[in-house]
């Protein structure tokens, strides 16, 4: 394990398994700030950081893609 990881500390915690896929969305904070990290396993792991100064936009954008993807579930039964 890294030094730095070590410093990081952990706010929250959550996970959801969609198909074959797992997400995690893990509040964390270390020597640089508080930052969202999303993490993907599917055979291999892939990860976004957003820093908590943005997550308020982030949010935003992510609802306005959101709802046009609902546009698409509802027209075509499902995804």
């Amino acid at each position: 394990m890294d030094r730095l990881e070590k410093l990081e500390k952990e706010h929250a915690s959550k996970h959801v398994d969609i198909e074959s896929k797992r997400f995690f969305f893990d509040v964390k904070e270390n020597h640089k700030g508080k930052y969202l990290r999303i993490t993907e396993l599917s055979g291999g792991r892939s990860c976004i950081v957003i820093p908590l100064a943005g997550i308020n936009l982030f949010k935003e954008r992510l609802g306005e893609v959101i709802q046009e993807a609902e546009k698409l579930i509802d027209s075509n039964g499902s995804m």
